[in-house]
C-alpha cells in the first residue's frame, strides 16, 4: 500500500481493512468503487489487491477529503476515478465512465480523522465553528439548526440520532444559553450541555450531542437509505457491497436493505445474499491501535 503524500501525519486509519479486503474483493481485474472515499485508506488498500487491470472509482463530497485522497492514491496512476460527488450519485458517474456495473462498492459511513480534525465542529475536543456540513457549500449548519430549533424539536432530534436519554435536559440547556448569546463554536455548545450533561461519562454524552448534531446537518441516514437503494442495483452478478457503520441506526438501515429485494441494471431482480452472519466488529488488536474503531460495524453482502 503507497504511503500518504501528505506529510508524516497519518491522517486516517482506514477501518477493518483486512475484513473489507476479504469480503469484498472477488475480481482482481474488476472495477471497485469507494463511495465514501474520506483520505482514500480504503481505496489504497483495495488497489494493492487488485491486478493492473483493476481500477477503482472514488467519491466524496468533502473537498478537502478528496484533495487528501488523490495524494494518497497518485502512486495507482491511471486506474483509478475520483469525483466529488455524493455517494448517491455513483450511477451518473458509472454512466460517464461508460460502465454498466462495479464488482464491488463499499461505504464507510464514518467520519475521518481528518475531518475530526479540521475546524468545522466536528470534535467537542477541538474549539471551532459549528458548521458540521460535509460539503460546506450546501445546507443548514450545526449553528444555525441549535440557534432556531425549539427545545422539542432538539430533543427529538437528540434522541433519534442518538438515543440520548438527557434529550430533553440537554435540549433545554441549549435554549437557555442562547438566551444569552447565540452558539457559533464548540466551545459555546459544550459550555451550554456542561451542567445538563450526566457527570458519569461526560465525553461519551459530549460525543452524541455531536454525532446526533453531524446526522442532522447531513441528512445522514436518509442519505444512506437513498444510497443503497440507488447505487447497489449497479453491481454485476457475483459483485459484492460492504457498509462500515458506526451506530445502531445506520446499521438497522443496513441490516433490513440487504433482506430486501433489488431490481438490477441488466433489469433482473433477485435478493442479496448475505456474507456476514453476524455483525463484524473490530479485532481487539485495532481498537488498541485506533480507538476511534471501536464502533464500528461492518455488513456484506453479494449479487448472487
Amino acid at each position: 500500500m503507497p504511503r500518504s503524500h501528505l506529510g508524516r501525519r497519518q491522517l486516517h486509519a482506514p477501518v477493518m481493512v483486512r475484513e473489507v479486503l476479504s469480503l469484498l474483493v472477488h475480481d482482481p481485474d474488476g472495477v471497485y468503487a469507494d463511495c465514501t472515499l474520506g483520505c482514500g485508506g480504503h481505496a489504497a488498500a483495495i488497489l494493492g489487491k487488485l491486478s493492473h487491470q483493476g481500477r477503482l472509482i472514488g467519491l466524496d463530497k468533502d473537498g478537502d477529503s478528496l484533495l487528501a485522497a488523490n495524494e494518497e492514491l497518485k502512486a495507482f496512476g491511471e486506474r483509478v476515478f475520483l469525483f466529488r460527488r455524493d455517494f448517491r450519485e455513483l450511477p451518473e458517474v458509472l454512466r460517464e465512465l461508460s460502465l454498466g456495473a462495479v464488482s464491488g462498492m463499499l461505504f464507510d459511513l464514518g467520519l475521518s480523522s481528518f475531518q475530526l480534525d479540521a475546524d468545522r465542529g466536528f470534535s467537542y475536543q477541538k474549539d471551532s465553528p459549528l458548521d458540521m456540513r460535509f460539503d460546506v457549500n450546501e445546507g443548514e449548519t450545526a449553528a444555525e439548526i441549535l440557534n432556531t430549533r425549539s427545545e422539542e424539536e432538539l430533543a427529538e432530534l437528540f434522541r433519534q440520532h442518538a438515543d440520548l436519554r438527557h434529550a430533553r435536559r440537554q435540549a433545554r440547556a441549549i435554549v437557555e444559553h442562547r438566551k444569552r448569546g447565540a452558539l457559533r463554536t464548540t466551545k459555546d455548545l459544550v459550555v451550554a450541555l456542561r451542567r445538563a450533561t450526566p457527570s458519569g461519562n461526560p465525553h461519551r454524552a459530549l460525543a452524541r450531542v455531536f454525532q446526533a448534531l453531524r446526522i442532522a446537518v447531513n441528512d445522514e441516514l436518509s442519505a444512506i437509505r437513498r444510497a443503497l437503494a440507488l447505487d447497489t442495483p449497479f453491481l454485476s452478478p457475483g459483485g459484492r457491497v460492504c457498509v462500515i457503520s458506526y451506530h445502531s441506526g445506520e446499521d438497522r438501515i443496513v441490516k433490513h436493505f440487504m433482506r430486501e429485494n433489488v431490481v438490477f441494471a441488466d433489469g433482473l431482480e433477485g435478493r442479496l445474499e448475505t456474507l456476514t452472519r453476524r455483525v463484524v466488529r473490530p479485532q481487539p488488536d485495532e481498537v488498541s491501535q485506533n480507538p476511534r474503531s471501536r464502533s464500528a460495524r461492518l455488513r456484506a453482502a453479494r449479487r448472487s
